[in-house]
């Protein structure tokens, strides 16, 4: 896999062109397309060789009657074949499920993700996972596959909200965590008002590298590469009890407040720096939206921690802290620990 940061235009017209003769599909954010399609159609030459697919980006569309569809469409297309080209273009909902359909389309074909969320380009669209959601459970049906290209243009993220932006800086918020506190310091000191400055794509840079040499040397997310799941046990249970009560969580937002439950976790096994915990307790109170949750709820929170994918031997796993930088893998936690930081944080 190659990420490409510059020429971007360029960069698509050359690899649609190379796989034009086996067909080349374009699965796209219905908001970007509809934004962006005649723009991409009048600067990329090569566009109007594909044939599109428009998505909408939210987290229900991750699903097996998703990537049914997407099958159908290339199946009923006639010209996909294994030697075609899938291109993602979206956020992660986007990089998932269209990397899940081309990885499992004809045992896999070649796609290129184009993340234009801040979130996709630092998490979801690298790294060589793909998958949906199924039975209420995030990411629970996916393959390992890695993208042929992934195309970063950060010019896609001053078209982004300002939630957006918070969503995907969550995520880089991690990567500081478990990286060392020089990182951790320069991810807090981004001006989220300032998307296209040199700071911010400086330290998405720096994310990407970490994200990188983790999925290499542990592609099957067994040991290091699970420092990635740093704030993502609390992160995925609090979207699934989320969405179970008709009230939907983004992934950025749980990501935040799940590391600062993982954060208590940390401080209370580990010793982990308590001014490090309320530094963070503190930003995500200020900028993310709150989860109304009362002690009644952490009974099924706790539920949908016991049927996540990262489990061993049916007990519940997490990546803890003892520092800034160094992190622990595979760590368990009593259930009255897990309650007791859900308390401290809600």
């Amino acid at each position: 896999m190659r990420i490409l940061y510059s020429d971007f235009r360029k960069n698509l017209n050359d690899i649609i062109d190379q796989y034009a003769d086996n067909g080349v599909f374009i699965i796209i954010d219905k908001t970007v397309h509809s934004l962006m399609a005649a723009e991409l159609a009048d600067k990329i030459a090569s566009w109007r060789k594909c044939a599109v697919f428009p998505v909408e980006a939210v987290e229900s569309s991750k699903s097996i009657d998703s990537a049914i569809k997407i099958w159908q469409w290339l199946e009923e297309n006639g010209r996909a074949n294994r030697k075609s080209l899938i291109i993602n273009i979206g956020g992660g909902v986007v990089t998932d499920l269209g990397g899940f359909a081309a990885s499992t389309f004809k045992r896999g074909c070649s796609f290129v993700n184009v993340p234009t969320t801040l979130l996709a380009m630092v998490d979801a669209a690298i790294g060589g996972k793909t998958g949906v959601n199924f039975c209420g459970l995030k990411n629970e049906i996916g393959t390992f596959a890695d993208p042929y290209r992934v195309l970063i243009n950060t010019d896609f993220l001053t078209t982004l909200p300002v939630a957006d932006i918070y969503d995907g800086y969550a995520e880089m918020l991690k990567y500081g965590f478990i990286s060392d506190k020089s990182l951790l310091d320069d991810t807090y000191c981004v001006d989220l008002q300032n998307i296209n400055c040199c700071d911010i794509i400086r330290v998405i840079k720096e994310d990407i590298k970490i994200k990188q040499h983790l999925a290499r040397v542990d592609r099957y997310d067994t040991n290091e590469r699970r420092a990635l799941n740093f704030g993502h046990t609390f992160a995925h249970a609090l979207e699934a009890f989320c969405a179970a009560q008709k009230h939907p969580l983004t992934h950025g937002t749980a990501v935040a407040w799940g590391m600062v439950c993982e954060l208590y976790l940390s401080v209370l096994q580990f010793g982990f720096p308590k001014d490090e915990l309320s530094r963070l307790h503190y930003f995500v109170k200020d900028n993310y939206k709150h989860i109304p949750l009362s002690c009644s709820d952490f009974d099924k929170i706790y539920g949908f921690m016991t049927r996540d994918k990262k489990n061993i031997s049916n007990v519940v796993n997490f990546t803890l802290l003892r520092d800034v930088g160094v992190f622990l893998c595979n760590q368990s936690a009593s259930k009255t620990d897990i309650y007791e930081a859900l308390e401290y944080v809600f």
